[in-house]
């Protein structure tokens, strides 16, 4: 098919192109490769140039089969995300040298080297704070997209499944793929629904009682997953080398217990991944929206949202706040432990647009749902499934980026319009619940369980010899926080990553099998 196209409109056969794909063209007539990258970024694609040869390949792995590419980290994209959580936002990844091709981008290759790379599609993305129509066409509009999103999604001849977080974007498509089934949607399951969750029985992050909600109302096959802590350390070498580059947190473990137990049963998974960062689903997103309505001057809807969502946003705001006065002890930034004697530092900088629906897009675009789903594409191949994500269909972004700010948050909910899209068809608890947990780790408990094997590693020689942190501050500020001083253990999360995956990528052979 892509060939087909190629040969009917060229390099313009990606505009042709609906849903997640990587692909390699080469033209001899031209005596030129063509790569191409979906529009989201859902399949990834890296290259390297080096001695006069150009690498390309679906993981980094590969690449570093070739023993002529230089194996080093690369200093910036690592203080960046050790400082700000940044990273898959640019086309440099951790590794000095190798690339990525970004979303929505072509690349040509000729005998002499890289030609050119251009964009293909940027949505445009509504800036205005309310529009003309009622919420509730917005929400009728929403909920006949997203059926004929999901019934797409679900063209398939191997089985079907669902991981099922409890949480409401994935628990929207399990209701819409059960309401599907009921008219004649096949999944080749034997007519069952399978859903896929990951459980914590006792800890506070459990979320059985919102994932047994969506199963009832289903009817459901459920398979649960329980990841462990000390599963969790065993497999860290090799699920760190599975993810390729670091992690923001753990988290991301959960979803591959998920997608391990899930390959025997089905070969194509549907996820929730991306309606966060499309509709405003986390609260500091707040923070955009009160600027959004000061700069646009609706201040009697900003007050209205100030208090229907005091429980929400009293704590979030309050926090904001206490994180600007100065702190005895305690940890405000990452700083401090990296050591900078030349000043590179002083370059890194992030910053977060104001308007909340540029602040989507851009999250969408290059901030965060780049790095999840480079997680999901690792976690789902680790066992040979293919891993679908239906919200980040771009017929759907290109609609929820033109729906107004009032349609992201209103009345004191986020994700207003999915909310009112889903009215009768996901349960109410779900619906209307007010936290968020998702598919995650209990974190804290799990780093004070090896905080002992994560001090090691912060005083090993291997770790010293980096010359990246301040390895003195850093134990001692690690001992601090574990005798009860404030700060962010996942700082002390992204450090150990950085330096195990160092330890797998940059010190060792990188074989092709785990």
């Amino acid at each position: 098919m892509i060939l087909r196209g190629y040969e009917e409109w060229g390099r313009d056969v990606v505009t042709h192109l609906a849903g997640m794909f990587a692909f390699a063209l080469w033209d001899s007539t031209r005596s030129e490769l063509l790569l191409a990258r979906d529009r989201l970024g859902i399949k990834p694609l890296y290259w390297a140039q080096h001695g006069g040869r150009f690498i390309f390949a679906s993981e980094i792995k590969a690449i570093l089969q070739d023993t002529a590419i230089p194996r080093g980290e690369d200093l910036k994209v690592l203080q960046r995300f050790l400082m700000f959580r940044v990273h898959d936002a640019t086309e440099d990844t951790f590794f000095a040298g190798i690339k990525r091709l970004l979303p929505a981008h072509t690349m040509t290759v000729g005998p002499e080297g890289v030609r050119s790379t251009s964009c293909y599609w940027k949505p445009e993305v509504n800036p205005d704070f309310s529009g003309s129509r009622s919420d509730d066409d917005y929400a009728a509009e929403f909920a006949a997209l997203f059926d004929r999103v999901i019934a797409r999604h679900l063209i398939s001849d191997v089985p079907v499944g669902v991981p099922l977080s409890g949480g409401l974007d994935s628990s929207g498509v399990v209701c819409t793929m059960a309401h599907l089934m009921d008219q004649g949607t096949d999944l080749h399951t034997k007519g069952r629904l399978h859903t896929f969750s990951a459980l914590f029985p006792g800890q506070s992050i459990d979320e059985s009682e919102y994932i047994h909600e969506v199963e009832q109302r289903t009817h459901s096959v459920p398979h649960y997953a329980y990841p462990d802590v000390d599963e969790f350390w065993a497999e860290m070498t090799d699920w760190i080398w599975f993810q390729e580059e670091p992690t923001i947190a753990s988290a991301p473990y959960a979803y591959y217990c998920v997608y391990r137990i899930a390959k025997e049963h089905v070969t194509v998974m549907l996820s929730g991944n991306g309606g966060d960062e499309l509709l405003a689903g986390y609260i500091p997103y707040f923070r955009a929206y009160m600027t959004s309505a000061l700069d646009q001057h609706h201040w009697l809807a900003l007050s209205r949202e100030l208090f229907r969502g005091r429980d929400l946003y009293r704590g979030y705001l309050g926090e904001a706040l206490r994180s600007r006065l100065p702190r005895q002890g305690g940890l405000l930034s990452m700083r401090p432990f990296l050591a900078d004697e030349d000043g590179t530092l002083d370059g890194v900088t992030f910053s977060a647009d104001r308007n909340l629906n540029a602040r989507l897009a851009s999250d969408v675009l290059a901030y965060s749902t780049p790095n999840l789903l480079r997680y999901e594409d690792k976690n789902s191949m680790a066992f040979s499934i293919e891993a679908r994500v239906p919200f980040l269909d771009h017929e759907l972004v290109e609609f929820i980026f033109n729906l107004p700010i009032d349609q992201k948050i209103d009345g004191g909910w986020n994700r207003a319009v999915y909310r009112r899209a889903m009215r009768g068809r996901i349960p109410e608890k779900n619906r209307l619940r007010r936290s968020k947990i998702g598919f995650t780790n209990p974190e804290v408990t799990w780093i004070r369980a090896y905080s002992a094997r994560m001090r090691a590693i912060f005083d090993s020689p291997e770790c010293r010899a980096r010359g990246i942190y301040d390895n003195d501050r850093l134990v001692r500020d690690f001992d601090a926080w574990l005798a009860g001083a404030a700060g962010d253990p996942l700082i002390f999360w992204r450090t150990m990553v950085t330096e195990l995956w160092m330890q797998r990528y940059m010190d060792q052979p990188v074989a092709l099998a785990a």
